[in-house]
């Protein structure tokens, strides 16, 4: 593996000294070079900011600015063809645009809205605007427009269609996602930001998610990153980045208002109100109530001692609610830049999944606030964000101490049974971009960001119960990225990020491509990316003794010493530290004849040191004709574990296994039939090549647990009838696999299910009503329940039973409901 790593080094360093060499290059004479400057607007004038205007055959462009203006500098003297593109416009070409040498060509564009799309521009890449086909990375985007065709909060479903996604559905407004493998009950492998924030959970590493606070009617896009991005985004990319981006007052004005209601219960109502005064100052107020009677099943847990009785399921509240809002104070700057104050908050209820049962989340908070500042070259911004586990609690903790303490209060049990935090995330970050002219365009973007976090149990389940002091970690991170066009049809980039972590030593991420566009809007790319999964704070200060009767779980900051009773070592555990994960990816994106879009990407992927997940490392109450018993000793202090009053206790704790190596290839294709109708389809396939570990190893570290191929087919159509009718279905086949993660073992089944939406303007009074079918026919591969109890290392019990249906429920998580037909109605307002 060394090996391997110093080459995989040296490719990269190779890159590297390639395009350093060729900014060393004497520039060319800026007397032979001119500008073209202008503006964008749409049909009804309003600026078109966000747009990509480029030069035909060269790598010259530019994005427009909040006012639609843009300067494209450098431009060889001569005749040239000039082109802008924006989401949701037509694509407009200006032929025979002559440039004089040291002097400005001035050029506008009256773009016409175009009711669906192939290509665009995207952000997630490159961390600054480009065309799609010109992003190093398998990238989809979600446009406002499309996220404006669901119904309610469920703007969830489009992920459905995303290249290389795992869409796994958990019940009506439930949703979790991961990519390229290796899944999890609790899973953190991909990183969510909103607004360019980080939005993670500090206290256990989980992504945001459905705790956010914007609403679906302030979304503007959302973009998924698929593959590696710690080279640009840091800790915890390792599988990829799904980016919210909410509304811009000045982009969206006006007031929005939705209610819906459907399946189970479902009601939603939110608003958006939003503007721009005295044409300097914009804002926007939102807010959200959503509620579900979810789908149901009742697990049985394991005895809480040897031959015990087992413990149903007790007091899980199925009803699920979120309450969300959020707002913005904006100034925009003559100069195009933009000073942004804003802040949101949202307090949700119902049920998540864990890797030891279920947790019933009772009032849980999620709030923020950042002020942000950007313009065509800079960007800084500071935030924070905090998380509060308010009531929540443990169901099987609750269902299992309910046996445990027969004669004590619920209320007292639930206390018993919670995990109280307290997460704080702080950030702050600078980041420059800008293009070197007469270097054919060459662009570079830079930044750093400093990241600090503040956990606290409230001196219950993490170490500062040990301490009597919150944890407080800090991160630091400096990257940069060169694209750099090499000719008109040849560009480089090399990448790498610098990361420094208070518990283990700093990271390096690089990143290293060639792409080669054989014409426009085509490219052929050939890339490397190293990203690193960062250990959460669960893995590192996890300190909870006697979290079930002579069970106790740590975390592994210092490492571990396993000695036998005769004090005697028989085993040394190190302290855990990062894994990653090395991919080479080969791609094609490309737009052909304005008609079909297709995005083909393979890869291979290394990965080394899997964190585990929580194991037992040593067991004193095992006899000595079994090996036994072992304690464990703190690495670092000597200390011994124990229960809270110095009894024996059987550790659990988390250690870096394992290598693996997978490979697969994601698939998509787009093809307008007309302007108005496009037919699309995406088909993913991965395999698990090779895992190595050690025989004491568990095999769940290294468990893929994700569908081997999944596919999805769809049709789409938007303005039919006088523009006022639009739809579409989509078709879906996962194929079935194993899963493994804590007591949650068993196979999930193959299964098919068939969506379909519908819209219908009514212009004359502003409103849209939208239909929204998901699961409406569904085909199961088999059945997979409970096997009496769970625990872990027992699996449930599978039972192909191949059945095909209308409203015919599936599974998507093990010990997780069905899930059923869902029909959701919705009526929008918009002034």
């Amino acid at each position: 593996m060394s090996k391997q790593r110093s080459a995989l080094a040296t490719v990269f360093y190779l890159v590297a000294a390639l395009l350093l060499l060729l900014v060393a290059l004497p520039a060319a004479s800026e007397a032979q070079t001119g500008r073209i400057t202008g503006m964008v607007t749409d049909s009804a004038n309003t600026p078109l900011a966000g747009t990509q205007v480029t030069i035909v055959g060269t790598r010259l462009g530019a994005l427009t600015g909040d006012d639609g203006r843009f300067t494209i500098g450098g431009v060889q003297a001569g005749t040239h063809q000039v082109r802008a593109q924006h989401l949701g416009q037509l694509a407009r070409t200006v032929a025979d645009v002559v440039v004089q040498p040291g002097q400005e060509t001035h050029l506008d564009f009256t773009m016409n809205r175009a009711p669906l799309r192939l290509g665009g521009v995207v952000v997630s890449a490159s961390r600054r605007a480009e065309k799609v086909t010109d992003a190093p990375a398998t990238i989809t985007r979600i446009d406002a427009a499309q996220i404006a065709n669901t119904v309610g909060n469920s703007f969830a479903p489009a992920l459905k269609e995303v290249k290389g996604l795992d869409f796994i559905q958990v019940g009506v407004t439930a949703v979790a996602v991961n990519a390229r493998g290796f899944n999890s009950a609790f899973n953190n492998r991909m990183l969510m930001m909103e607004d360019n924030r980080i939005a993670v959970l500090p206290e256990n590493g989980l992504p945001v998610g459905a705790f956010t606070a914007t609403p679906k009617v302030d979304l503007g896009s959302i973009e998924v990153l698929v593959g590696p991005g710690s080279a640009l985004y840091g800790p915890d990319a390792s599988n990829g980045v799904i980016t919210l981006q909410s509304k811009d007052p000045r982009a969206f004005p006006g007031t929005t208002v939705e209610v819906s209601g459907g399946s189970r219960d479902f009601r939603d109502v939110q608003f958006r109100q939003a503007g721009v005064v005295a044409d300097r100052w914009g804002y926007k107020i939102t807010g959200e109530y959503e509620a579900a009677n979810d789908f149901q099943n009742r697990n049985i847990y394991a005895p809480i001692v040897a031959n015990g009785p087992a413990s149903p399921e007790l007091g899980a509240d199925w009803k699920t609610d979120v309450a969300r809002g959020s707002g913005a104070l904006v100034y925009y700057f003559p100069s195009a830049g933009r000073l942004e104050l804003s802040g949101g908050a949202s307090k949700s209820n119902g049920i998540g999944l864990t890797s030891v049962g279920r947790n019933q989340l009772v009032d849980w908070q999620y709030r923020n606030v950042q002020l942000k500042f950007s313009n065509p070259n800079w960007f800084g911004q500071v935030y924070h964000t905090q998380s509060l586990s308010g009531d929540t609690y443990q169901l099987n903790g609750f269902s299992q101490n309910r046996l445990r303490f027969p004669t004590v209060s619920d209320d007292s049990v639930r206390h018993i049974s919670d995990f109280p935090s307290n997460g704080q995330l702080s950030a702050a970050e600078l980041q420059n971009t800008f293009a070197v002219h007469s270097l054919n365009n060459m662009r570079l973007t830079y930044g750093a960001q400093l990241r600090r976090d503040v956990v606290s149990s409230h001196r219950q389940w993490l170490t500062d119960r040990k301490t009597g002091e919150d944890i407080s970690i800090n991160q630091k991170g400096v990257y940069a990225q060169v694209d750099a066009p090499l000719t008109s049809w040849l560009r480089g980039i090399v990448a790498g990020r610098l990361d420094k972590h208070d518990y283990y030593d700093a990271q390096f991420s690089p990143k290293a491509g060639i792409l080669v566009t054989p014409a426009p809007d085509q490219t052929i790319r050939l890339t490397f990316n190293r990203a690193f999964k960062s250990p959460t704070i669960l893995q590192t200060s996890f300190f909870f003794p006697d979290f079930a009767p002579l069970v106790g779980v740590f975390g592994n900051r210092n490492g571990y010493i396993i000695k036998n009773a005769a004090g005697a070592t028989v085993r040394t555990i190190d302290p855990i530290v990062p894994e990653t994960n090395d991919t080479w990816e080969l791609g094609y994106k490309g737009v052909i004849r304005d008609r079909m879009f297709v995005d083909v990407t393979g890869y291979h992927s290394n990965f080394d040191k899997f964190m585990s997940p929580l194991v037992v490392i040593a067991n004193p109450l095992t006899a000595a004709a079994a090996g036994g018993p072992t304690f464990a000793f703190d690495a670092k202090t000597g200390d011994k574990l124990t229960g809270s009053t110095g009894g024996l206790q059987i550790p659990l704790t988390y250690f870096n296994v394992g290598r693996a190596t997978i490979y697969g290839t994601d698939m998509g294709l787009r093809f307008l039939v007309t302007p108005t109708v496009a037919m699309s389809g995406t088909v993913s396939l991965q395999k698990l090549d090779k895992v190595t570990r050690k025989a004491t190893d568990p095999l769940e570290a290294t468990a893929f647990n994700s569908p081997t191929s999944k596919v999805n087919a769809g049709m789409e159509f938007a303005e039919i009838g006088s523009d006022k009718l639009s739809g579409g279905f989509t078709l879906r086949y996962v194929n079935g696999y194993s899963f493994l993660s804590g007591v949650n073992n068993g196979r999930i089944p193959t299964f098919n299910t068939f969506d379909f939406s519908l819209g219908y303007k009514i212009p004359q009074v502003g409103a849209r009503i939208n239909l929204s079918v998901q699961n409406l026919l569904a085909c199961r591969g088999g059945v997979t329940t409970p096997n009496g109890w769970i625990a872990a290392g027992r699996r449930s019990n599978y039972k192909s039973d191949p059945d095909c249906g209308f409203g015919l429920k599936h599974m998507e998580m093990i010990n997780m409901p069905s899930i059923g037909t869902l029909a959701f109605l919705g009526v929008r307002w918009e002034r």
